[in-house]
């Protein structure tokens, strides 16, 4: 048992001799504890499964691997998908049993890491070659059914990684495929490509609520701040728009807003695919989600017409975006009882501040002033900081009595 959890226990039974809890009420509570403590805690023997699951499958592909170029193309697809199907079956049958259910999940997740591995051979075999990664959308995509099958929290969290991780591959080629890419072109629709995934995020969190898929809100939920936030922190820097070597160098030229919209084209794609995620949501179910990702969706939006149309106005509004948005999910943490996103809000509005003292005011100080100011600011943000956590603790221990 975990030293954190037997100190909780400990105080419990503090406040059962204080007379604060019963012994009936100590019980529950305990058992309570135990139980969420099992449920986000990463098992061993899971990680253990997995990577003996994932070593198996490498050695029996390594022992192939001398006779590879004696063997014909049929020889080849069913060793590489006979060990996939293998790990597949293997961990379905110990999980379906109930005999080894962490091993069978581990395997499971090891089956799924390796239908990369078995993309790969298959291009190798026939000489297969894409410009775009295609290779990736299908090993997440196909992935999706296995996830939901199995209601596996971990094998959703590699879905995710590998959807995230493909959505920037691909919105860097086609950046890249552009005539004159340009340092804008980067920075705007790596940025708001990250924003709008946030608000299908939501949206997906939102659908999973109430239904056999509750236990994926939490994995779902924990990417939103980050790749939210990411966007208006990025885009406030003013330097990024008004430098000589940043903006659209031909912003005051005769340019159609046809040209002008194409530039963001994946941010494009990216918000008609929140778009519909969140309409299904809006109509299937009620709740703080589907406003956070209509939210969420509506500031992309603004800031990508920005970054074409205005983006001598960009950082400003950036910059209202990023502490409204922080206030916002400080609001939300005491309303939802959330005290981890309370925190995510006061982290995201002093990196804020932080960013903006050493934009504006660093080159205005010499010598010991800059270091004397900062150390002073860092003081003052470590206060601020411990203040509103506490602040926040306190209010969301109040909701929940």
């Amino acid at each position: 048992m975990s030293n954190r959890l037997q100190a909780l226990e400990r105080a419990l039974a503090e406040l059962e001799r204080e007379g604060a809890l019963s012994a009936e009420q100590r019980s529950l509570v305990a058992a309570r504890l135990r139980a969420v403590w099992n449920e986000r805690r990463v098992d061993f023997a899971a990680v253990v499964a997995a990577f003996g699951g994932l070593l198996i499958a490498a050695g029996l592909l390594y022992l192939v691997g001398y006779n590879w170029e004696l063997l014909g193309k049929a020889a080849k697809l069913a060793i590489v998908f006979g060990v996939w199907f293998g790990l597949h079956w293997a961990g379905w049958r110990l999980t379906e049993r109930g005999e080894h259910p962490l091993v069978g999940r581990g395997l499971t997740l090891a089956a799924v890491a390796a239908f990369g591995g078995a993309l790969g051979l298959v291009a190798q075999i026939y000489n297969l070659s894409a410009h775009y990664p295609h290779a990736a959308l299908l090993w997440w995509t196909l992935s999706i059914p296995i996830a939901l099958a199995t209601r596996s929290r971990a094998v959703l969290e590699l879905v995710l990684a590998l959807a995230l991780v493909w959505a920037g591959w691909h919105t860097g080629v086609w950046i890249e495929d552009q005539p004159r890419p340009q340092f804008a072109a980067w920075l705007a629709n790596f940025t708001l490509v990250g924003a709008a995934l946030a608000a299908l995020l939501a949206a997906l969190v939102a659908l999973c609520d109430g239904t056999r898929f509750a236990a994926f809100a939490p994995t779902l939920r924990r990417p939103i701040v980050l790749l939210a936030a990411s966007a208006p922190f990025v885009l406030a820097f003013e330097e990024a728009w008004t430098g000589a070597h940043a903006g659209w160098p031909d912003a005051d030229a005769a340019v159609g807003a046809g040209e002008l919209l194409a530039r963001l084209t994946p941010v494009w794609a990216a918000c008609g695919a929140a778009a519909l995620v969140l309409a299904v949501a809006t109509l299937r179910a009620r709740g703080a989600h589907v406003a956070i990702g209509w939210g969420l969706l509506a500031a992309t939006v603004a800031l990508a017409l920005l970054a074409l149309f205005a983006p001598y106005w960009l950082p400003l509004v950036a910059n209202l975006v990023l502490f409204g948005g922080a206030l916002t999910a400080i609001a939300l943490a005491a309303r939802l009882g959330r005290a981890p996103l309370a925190t995510a809000g006061v982290v995201l509005f002093l990196a804020g501040v932080v960013a903006r003292y050493f934009e504006y005011l660093w080159d205005k100080l010499d010598g010991a002033f800059a270091f004397l100011a900062t150390g002073a600011l860092l003081l003052g943000v470590a206060w601020v900081f411990e203040r509103g956590r506490r602040a926040a603790r306190t209010q969301l221990g109040a909701l929940n009595q």
